[in-house]
């Protein structure tokens, strides 16, 4: 049998057949709809709204140590703040959760607790002041948590707020703080290093207190100068060398002797000293006269013998003790104490050839004037002469002690620009650690009076007035769309399982037959007791529905009074009572 299309009139008749059809599955699955969503828990919100306030002194002036991000430092805070040990602090303080801590799982609880907590940061453009540039900034973020109680959500969230502020206060004075004494610590250690290396220049200063880079150019012009006076000194002992060769031939030509008594040379003697008596009152023991003289005494007293050795003696307790006045007023390098010295030297040295001499029995028996002053001026060239020796051997001495220094200079210059540079840098960090340890002290400061970057609560949380979901009006549409879908498809199914023929076009089509007559539906007694049964179901049916949507309406959308009020207000009448 082929399939006919169907006309409007046999989709009207497939529905007045089937009408119970679609509309039992409708209703009743339109009234689970609505059981439903009554059952639904409500959830309420409560949001409270975080803003970021810049710091109220410029950075010009005073630079905060805290360097990171605003949406960084939040999401810091917020890994601190949902932790375990406060969230389950929460939980058992508002009793959240008792069917699922009744079990014993806080982990449990203290997980749905933070799916239940919302953080969203609120971003808008700034300008930059370093760029000059509009980009996006965090200013502000809300906080919310949701609970099947609106006082509890408000609660809880207030607390969460808390949390939240507190933390963020906590962390930047714990970075300050941390900052402050790392840069404390630094500077007390860059202070020991350069007290160690205050040490060490001092003892490289000690040691080579006479080579010094700074005393190089000093070092050279003495070097020169000691130099000048060796040069002078070989001229003058060349000098010398001339005039002791002269007066050994003018003594050669002379005689010791001319036959008379010696009293001549002890009054050449006495003459002698008296002189030197007056010079030394009158001039200083570097005076060059006084010097003269006392190279010429010994001479003379070699000669005259036992008498001379006397006045030695004298004239070496006259130095010593004057040795010892000067030696109160000077030290031991001045040029007075050294040439004293000097002197003395040569009387003992003098005494003590005398001595040997008297005690071989040896006796002068020159009595020539003549012979004896040019003896004497023999002696002093020749004492002169060992004197500049000595001198030029001091003198090599020094241009050697001037060579070695010259010869060091460049390692001691090296090991001394090494200790000043590793110097000057400890110097540099300290003042440069110095200065930021003043600036994070500063920056604690700020901190700690709150003048920094900081949060402050610009939308405290309230408690809701109405729950965030379920949003009942669209799951009661949505479930009234679905049971009348069930029920066209209930219709559907039916009709289509149906092998039954219906109506005069289906039985001539199927039996090819031609029509003679249609028998109308003969209407019984049994068939108006039927339809008067049915009109009875549809109208406390009807009745039903209207009370389960006038309910619905009170609970989810308003109050029935609220919205009769509403539309009296709209239409313009007057409320009765």
């Amino acid at each position: 049998m082929e399939e006919q299309d169907k006309t409007l009139e046999d989709y009207l008749a497939i529905l007045r057949r089937r009408k119970w059809q679609l509309i039992v599955p409708t209703v009743t699955l339109s009234i689970l709809a609505v059981v439903f969503t009554m059952r639904i828990p409500a959830a309420y919100r409560s949001t409270a709204t975080i803003l970021i306030e810049q710091q109220e002194i410029p950075a010009d002036l005073v630079r905060t140590t805290v360097t990171s991000f605003a949406d960084q430092r939040i999401q810091v805070i917020s890994q601190r703040v949902m932790t375990t040990k406060n969230l389950s602090r929460l939980v058992e303080r508002y009793n959240l959760y008792p069917g699922i801590r009744s079990k014993g799982s806080m982990n449990s609880a203290v997980e749905l607790m933070r799916q239940h907590i919302k953080l969203d940061t609120i971003s808008a453009d700034v300008l930059d002041p370093n760029s000059g540039r509009s980009q996006g900034a965090t200013i502000a973020f809300s906080l919310s948590f949701e609970s099947n109680s609106p006082t509890l959500a408000q609660q809880v969230t207030s607390d969460l707020v808390s949390l939240y502020l507190d933390e963020n206060l906590e962390q930047r004075a714990a970075a300050a703080n941390e900052a402050t004494v790392f840069l404390e610590t630094e500077a007390n250690r860059l202070a020991d290093e350069i007290g160690a290396l205050e040490g060490r220049m001092a003892g490289f200063k000690k040691a080579h207190a006479d080579n010094l880079p700074e005393l190089a150019t000093l070092n050279r012009e003495q070097m020169t100068r000691t130099e000048d006076r060796l040069r002078e000194n070989s001229q003058s002992e060349q000098t010398l060398r001339q005039q002791e060769r002269y007066l050994e031939a003018e003594l050669a030509q002379l005689s010791p002797t001319t036959g008379t008594t010696g009293n001549n040379l002890e009054s050449r003697l006495h003459e002698l000293e008296a002189q030197y008596i007056r010079i030394k009152e009158r001039y200083a023991p570097d005076h060059p006269d006084r010097i003269q003289m006392e190279r010429e005494l010994p001479a003379m007293q070699k000669l005259v013998g036992e008498s001379g050795a006397g006045v030695l003696r004298d004239r070496l307790a006259e130095m010593r003790a004057e040795l010892a006045q000067l030696r109160q007023r000077y030290s031991d390098d001045h040029p007075d104490v050294v040439s004293l010295k000097r002197s003395i030297a040569i009387t003992e040295r003098e005494l003590a050839d005398a001595a040997r001499q008297g005690s071989s029995g040896v006796r002068s028996d020159v009595d020539n004037p003549a012979y004896v002053q040019i003896k004497t001026q023999l002696e002093s060239v020749r004492l002169e002469i060992l004197s500049l020796k000595r001198k030029r051997v001091e003198l090599e001495q020094e241009i050697k002690s001037f060579e070695l220094r010259a010869m060091e200079a460049p390692r001691v210059e090296q090991e001394y620009l090494a200790l000043t540079r590793d110097y000057d840098n400890a110097k540099n960090k300290y003042r440069e650690v110095r200065d930021k340890t003043s600036q994070a002290q500063l920056a604690q400061s700020l901190e700690r009076n709150r003048k920094g970057e900081r949060f402050s609560l610009l939308e405290p949380p309230l408690v809701p007035e109405s729950p965030f979901k379920p949003n009942r009006m669209v799951i009661l549409m949505l479930g009234v769309m679905v049971s009348v879908a069930s029920g066209v498809g209930n219709l559907a199914l039916r009709e289509g399982l149906d092998k039954g023929l219906h109506g005069a076009r289906a039985v001539q089509a199927a039996t090819t037959i031609p029509l003679l007559a249609t028998i109308p539906f003969i209407d019984t007694q049994q068939d108006r007791l039927e339809r008067q049964r049915r009109r009875s179901l549809l109208l406390s049916t009807g009745l039903g529905l209207l009370l389960a949507g006038a309910l619905a309406m009170h609970l989810l959308v308003m109050p029935l009074d609220v919205l009769w009020f509403a539309l009296v207000r709209r239409f313009g009448g007057a409320p009765t009572m």
